[in-house]
């Protein structure tokens, strides 16, 4: 796609479904991704807008789906990817021009970037990579644009920032809000739908799968509904599918086995090629594949995915400390419940109920203790971040060193996503999701079948925070907000679920299969070379008992690091912290 000039401005590989660009005068506009926008709304919304980068901002009003949105006009540019931050852009100079783009290895390739090892550090962190480190690449000289944030471009080459979303105050009532957010996922839905043909969606038997289907059923497309069965016979999500299966009209409903499916850690020596940063999830990425390859085989051009709707429709454990200021006897119920139920020491709840300290002064003292947090040690998550910052038990000395100074360096300047603890967490656990499903997203596309996650988009997300924190989340009944939503639209059995399955056996599974592999991969591992873990400790942890109380998603954040380290590392030239390491 040319600039007005003739000169190159946006270069990808996109289907004809995917791309829109209007004209006005010497101005384009071009909205990128899956999106309720037509060629002619646009023309008309760019049109009457004798300012195009501007008129970005009622063009992403008026749009539902998930779409990066550019404009370029006399030399100016604007481009901003989601406020969900499921479409990223990066942006650096390259060869004395500023280039933008949606991957983040794209830059860094074409400006032979170094790797930031305070940062990579700061990555065994993850999953609970406190805001904004999630935010910030692992390259040097390449920038992120911050979610719900534009980039502006100068004719000079010049570039800045401007944010262009904010997150709606939580003020509505749950009917208020139910009203809206079913408005939206209609509207989520039908921009996957509209354009007919055969797409999929997952039916695990929940309420989020089963509400996405119920209203693609009712769309332009045919509904190929799919089902994994689970290895676990605890595991009632098959029992649950079927029965929702039987309700939806004319839908074809595919069930298949997860033993029928590559082991979780399949390629795990291969597992960070072809993504930009560490991502949690990528044990699964040949079964997520394998499945995008059948579901592309029996003629599916998308598939929807429930993903989402537990960050967006539940305001976490920090929520009471929100609404104590406001709503004192409502806190103090859903507090009792929540205390119980996880084992929480009423000493320190009360401490951390009265602790208003900014998130910034918060950072700073976590950075004190990285140790590892386990499990139902009786710590109340009522703070700016559910469970603190930590490192696991094979994270060595020096690796402490680097992550605290990225957490007090980035304490001394940072605000929250919101101003309280509730609004803040439930933002923070948006964007640790579009991370992971942004890199799914990517993988299954290569295997030939997008996967669409309607529940992070802008207008979805927006719905759902607009809702009251302690009507959004309650500990006396589960997802509310989507039950009451949905009432119209699924049959009230099928709402009546309060259980859901899941794949820890699995996980279990995928270790053992792939021992050797892990084996290979722990052998001489890259973080044990830049000295940020004791690598017998590690391996110990991977291949024989696993540390007791300490949740295997460590494990899996480490992996995540070393085999992304694996294929844009391979041959560090640093032997410990502080060093430069060789892209």
């Amino acid at each position: 796609m040319e600039h007005p000039s003739g000169r190159p401005w946006l270069v990808g590989r996109w289907t004809d479904d995917e791309m829109l660009v209007a004209e006005a005068g010497r101005a384009r506009v071009a909205v990128v991704g899956p999106s309720s926008m037509t060629r002619e709304h646009l023309t008309a919304l760019s049109a009457a807008h004798s300012d195009a980068l501007a008129a970005l901002d009622r063009i992403g009003r008026a749009t539902s789906g998930s779409c990066h949105l550019l404009a370029s006009q006399d030399g100016c540019l604007r481009s901003q990817g989601t406020a969900s931050r499921l479409r990223r852009l990066f942006f650096t100079r390259v060869a004395g021009v500023t280039v933008a783009c949606d991957r983040l290895d794209v830059l860094a390739n074409a400006t032979r970037a170094d790797l930031d090892e305070q940062l990579v550090a700061a990555r065994l962190m993850d999953p609970l990579l406190p805001h904004p480190l999630g935010d910030q690449p692992l390259w040097r000289g390449v920038s992120a644009v911050p979610a719900g944030t534009a980039l502006f471009t100068d004719t000079d080459g010049t570039a800045r920032t401007r944010a262009w979303w904010k997150a709606p105050e939580p003020e509505l009532s749950l009917a208020e809000g139910a009203e809206q957010l079913a408005r939206a996922l209609t509207d989520a839905v039908a921009v996957r739908t509209g354009p007919g043909g055969l797409i999929s969606a997952d039916l695990s038997g929940g309420i989020d799968s089963t509400s996405l289907c119920f209203l693609a059923a009712h769309g332009k497309s045919r509904l190929l509904a799919f089902t994994l069965d689970g290895a676990d016979p605890a595991n009632d999500d098959l029992a649950w599918a079927h029965r929702a299966a039987a309700g939806l009209p004319d839908v074809e409903h595919m069930t298949v086995p997860t033993s029928d499916l590559p082991a979780h850690h399949t390629g795990v020596l291969h597992a960070g090629e072809g993504v930009d940063e560490p991502g949690p999830g990528l044990r699964v990425r040949a079964s997520f594949a394998e499945v995008a390859r059948r579901l592309a085989a029996r003629g599916s051009r998308l598939r929807l995915s429930g993903e989402g709707a537990y960050q967006i429709l539940s305001a976490r454990t920090p929520y009471p400390h929100t609404i104590l200021r406001t709503r004192p006897r409502t806190a103090i119920t859903h507090l009792r419940a929540h205390a119980s139920a996880q084992r929480w020491r009423w000493l320190p709840t009360l401490r951390a109920l009265a602790d208003n300290r900014p998130y910034g002064d918060w950072l700073a003292r976590t950075a004190r203790d990285l140790s590892p947090v386990l499990a139902l040690d009786g710590t109340p998550a009522l703070s700016w971040q559910m469970t603190r910052p930590q490192l696991p038990p094979w994270a060595s000395p020096e690796a402490v060193t680097p992550a605290r100074e990225a957490l007090l360096r980035t304490a001394a300047q940072v605000e929250p996503l919101a101003t309280t603890h509730g609004q803040h967490e439930a933002l923070w656990s948006i964007r640790n999701g579009t991370r992971l499903v942004r890199h799914l997203a990517r993988i299954t596309s290569e295997a030939g079948l997008p996967t669409h996650y309607p529940y992070y988009d802008d207008r979805v997300i927006e719905a759902a925070l607009s809702v009251r924190l302690d009507e959004r989340t309650t500990p006396f009944a589960y997802k509310p907000l989507l039950k009451l939503a949905m009432g119209q639209t699924v049959p009230a059995e099928l709402l009546t679920r309060n259980t859901k399955g899941e794949y820890s056996a699995e996980l279990h599974d995928g270790l053992r299969a792939h021992r050797t592999q892990l084996a290979e991969l722990l052998d001489q591992p890259i973080l044990a070379r830049l000295g940020l873990i004791d690598a017998d400790l590690l391996r110990r942890a991977c291949l024989s008992m696993y540390p007791p109380r300490l949740s295997l998603v460590a494990l899996e954040a480490t992996l995540a690091v070393e085999t992304w380290l694996r294929a844009h590392a391979p041959a560090p030239t640093a032997t410990a912290p502080g060093r430069t390491v060789a892209a």
